[in-house]
């Protein structure tokens, strides 16, 4: 039986999707990825497995009217697509997102068996909407439990790639990589996008402070901190890294936005956060997935509206006091097999 998995758009939703397909490659599992064009998958084609969709897709939400009818259209149009390539049965597992609108209405058409995997502690609408005609939902947080009562709801963790799970590396040779001596290291990182709110906080707090500072830009916002950086001699400015195995080992206190990868990845190494949540984001999910982890002793969450660079020296100051305490908590969130208890 093909297996097809719908998942893109965003590093939140494409990633634990390409975390699932390695994991399904292993297994010698037939499978098919569909992805969006415009999405941040079309740039890493090369990385997927099996056989592969990109199609133009438009989100719903947050849209004019016009733009919904273009959206529609999109939708049925790629799911007749969808529909054309897939021959035989198949099971599909949708991650959420307008990009797996397509396949979640091939499935139902076809009635073939249908999974849901929802990142965040407050499910999306189309996880929402298709869970209706879900076999089984796999959940990140415990939060999501109370949108799918009565469901077959499943705790799996967030699917993660093994390039960053089997990466075994000191904290010293880590740091060393990095052109960074003694401790502790701090890393602001705004997710796959970047932040300009807190790039802008990385620069302050590295003079006010002197501490080893790092800081993943996102390349949009990359230039304009660069410049502003240039003479701060403990602070590392990057747009993007690859080797985030590498990244995580050398730190010792993350300041972030509070995505589930980003917070599923700190804590399968042990690294406490201070969580400044997206305000913006849909349900705000990100408050609530925040929140979790510092229910959990792992962090301490920060509204960005309280995030002065004060307020959060004095978080990273309390996490570097009982670091060991933050570390063992937030540990606790980790599950490296998220992806073979999807599979």
């Amino acid at each position: 039986m093909k297996l097809v998995v719908a998942g893109g758009g965003t590093g939140g939703h494409f990633f634990p999707a390409l975390a699932i397909l390695m994991e399904a490659r292993e297994r010698k599992v037939d499978t098919f990825f569909v992805g969006s064009l415009r999405g941040i998958e079309r740039s890493m084609e090369g990385e997927i497995p099996g056989e592969k969709a990109f199609l133009e897709l438009y989100p719903f939400r947050r849209v004019s009217i016009k733009e919904r009818w273009y959206a529609l259209k999109s939708y049925w149009k790629s799911a007749k697509e969808i529909n054309s390539r897939l021959r035989g049965p198949f099971a599909s597992i949708l991650l959420g997102g307008y990009v797996s609108v397509p396949t979640g209405i091939t499935s139902a058409v076809k009635r073939q068996p249908l999974f849901i995997h929802e990142q965040n502690s407050v499910p999306s609408m189309t996880n929402r909407s298709f869970s209706l005609i879900a076999k089984k939902v796999f959940i990140t947080f415990e939060h999501t439990k109370r949108y799918f009562r009565g469901r077959h709801v499943v705790k799996t963790g967030l699917p993660v790639r093994k390039d960053i799970l089997d990466v075994k590396i000191s904290k010293e040779n880590a740091r060393s990589l990095l052109g960074f001596e003694g401790s502790p290291v701090v890393l602001f990182m705004g997710g796959s996008q970047g932040a300009k709110f807190l790039n802008t906080l990385a620069l302050d707090f590295a003079k006010k402070t002197g501490a080893n500072t790092l800081l993943l830009s996102g390349i949009k916002d990359y230039d304009r901190v660069k410049k502003l950086g240039d003479g701060i001699e403990n602070l590392k400015i990057f747009p993007f890294r690859t080797d985030m195995a590498n990244i995580y080992s050398a730190t010792d206190v993350a300041v972030c936005r509070a995505g589930a990868g980003t917070l599923t990845e700190l804590s399968l190494f042990g690294v406490p956060a201070v969580m400044i949540p997206f305000p913006y984001a849909a349900g705000d999910h990100q408050m609530w997935n925040a929140l979790e982890i510092e229910n959990l002793g792992g962090g301490i969450t920060v509204p960005q509206e309280e995030a002065t660079t004060e307020s959060v020296i004095s978080a990273v100051d309390r996490i570097i006091k009982s670091h060991g305490d933050y570390s063992s908590s937030v540990s606790n969130f980790a599950v490296k097999e998220a992806s073979s208890r999807v599979l």
